[in-house]
């Protein structure tokens, strides 16, 4: 009797599971269904990124094959993992939604402001909800308008002509009349890693290092350790971001968050005391505090800027290393790929080198800003976001107005994507040659 009972209740507990799950998958599949909306079918829990999980795609590789599945929809759905995700793909629709019809989209995902533990991540923009996202875009967009970024072009000449000095002294002894042999062969993604480090930390905190010179520099290492983000912990951030809070494994590395914090802050109260004017982006968070900045977009046709928000030390140590975050990887990832395609597109790099040339005979080796951005195939070459097109710009007119880039015997041809990074990278390593040009 006993065992009769107990198979019973095994039976209604494994169909009562059963009932659930239907459920919970029909109302999680219906997210999109209901809505007549078409969407990539999911498995459970994984959703589409099964290949995340065993590692044998990279995450832009499997964004791209879910795009071109939904091909021909404007929009349509996927899930990343248990979260439903609208791609958008009619480009007209990505404008409105940028651009025109911006401020209808407040809200970011919950990857930094999941930790809740860590307040300075609390602050930051992106992980700013609603009218407090408003209040904060508010004060920040005056500070970073075309102007303002401007006025940073020759932190970053600084930075590109710094490049080209280490390189000069690392290439002198090869002959420049050799064969491919005898060449300087760096791996370009912690190249360009260490020139984007300085660049932000020239823009963004006020302070100047040279990460090529001085490799293990404590601000490139503190940087290094702040983006370091693993796969499985933005995985389990995504799922189950109270079970990461409680088991206290964080999303960025509080030691390195507090290194930033303390030297923006350190910053602020020295230039306060002594009365420093540096055009970075430092400063000009501290004239957003002080109400000092006004947007491009203000007063035309009418219009009127909304009340923002008062500025904390603490906001602005949380601005700058979210600008940190954002920019660390990007730009680097931009310029690695970039330095890779030219060694493999010789004829490419030497239509460029023309342009640059052409450039640098002009202005005697100085362009200025609105001269490097005139560089019609510099820009064909190289299209991306407002300030990281100017570092980009910049970096790589003075790399190639010196040095050409080569394929060698370690370069990975033909190329491939890393899979177990949530970033893009190169498997096996961005390996280029680096030759003086005569």
């Amino acid at each position: 009797m006993m065992a009769v009972d107990c198979w019973t209740l095994w039976v209604s507990l494994v169909l009562g599971a059963t009932a659930v799950f239907i459920l919970w998958w029909r109302r999680y599949v219906g997210v999109f269904a209901h809505r007549r909306v078409p969407y990539v079918t999911p498995l459970p829990v994984v959703g589409n990124m099964l290949d995340v999980v065993f590692c044998r795609k990279s995450m832009p590789d499997i964004l791209n094959d879910l795009y071109q599945k939904l091909d021909p929809h404007p929009y349509a759905g996927l899930f990343s993992f248990t979260i439903p995700v609208l791609l958008i793909r009619d480009p007209e629709l990505i404008r409105a939604i940028t651009v025109k019809d911006f401020d209808h989209f407040t809200d970011h995902m919950n990857f930094i402001n999941a930790e809740k533990s860590n307040p300075l991540s609390q602050k930051m923009l992106v992980a700013l909800k609603g009218k407090e996202w408003h209040d904060m875009r508010i004060t920040l967009s005056p500070a970073f308008t075309t102007m303002k970024i401007k006025n940073m072009f020759m932190l970053i000449t600084d930075i590109g002509q710094q490049v080209v000095a280490y390189l000069e002294k690392r290439t002198s002894d090869f002959d420049v009349s050799a064969g491919n042999e005898n060449l300087l062969v760096l791996e370009m993604k912690d190249f360009f890693t260490r020139i984007t480090n300085d660049v932000i930390a020239t823009t963004a905190f006020g302070i100047k290092v040279d990460s090529l010179s001085e490799p293990d520099n404590l601000f490139y290492r503190m940087g290094r350790d702040l983006t370091a983000v693993r796969v499985i912990v933005g995985i389990g951030y995504t799922l189950f971001p109270k079970l990461m809070q409680l088991l206290g494994i964080p999303f960025m590395d509080r030691t390195a968050t507090e290194f930033f914090k303390s030297t923006v802050i350190e910053t602020i109260e020295t230039r306060e005391k002594q009365g420093i004017v540096r055009p970075d982006v430092i400063h000009l968070l501290m004239q957003a505090r002080r109400g000092e900045l006004r947007s491009e977009e203000a007063g035309k046709d009418g219009s009127t800027e909304g009340k923002g928000k008062r500025l904390t030390n603490d906001d602005i140590a949380a601005q700058a290393i979210l600008f940190f975050f954002g920019g660390f990887d990007t730009v680097s990832t931009l310029m690695t790929f970039c330095s890779y395609l030219l060694a493999t597109h010789e004829d490419v790099q030497r239509r460029l080198q023309q342009e640059v040339d052409d450039v640098m005979k002009k202005n005697r080796g100085k362009p200025d800003y609105e001269q490097v951005m005139a560089c019609q195939y510099l820009d064909m070459v190289i299209s991306a976001q407002r300030f990281a097109l100017m570092e980009t710009k910049v970096v790589l007119l003075y790399l190639v107005s010196r040095f050409s880039f080569h394929v060698v015997a370690k370069t990975p041809v033909p190329l491939q994507i890393q899979p177990n990074n949530l970033t893009l990278s190169i498997k096996g390593g961005a390996w280029v040659g680096i030759r003086r040009r005569s």
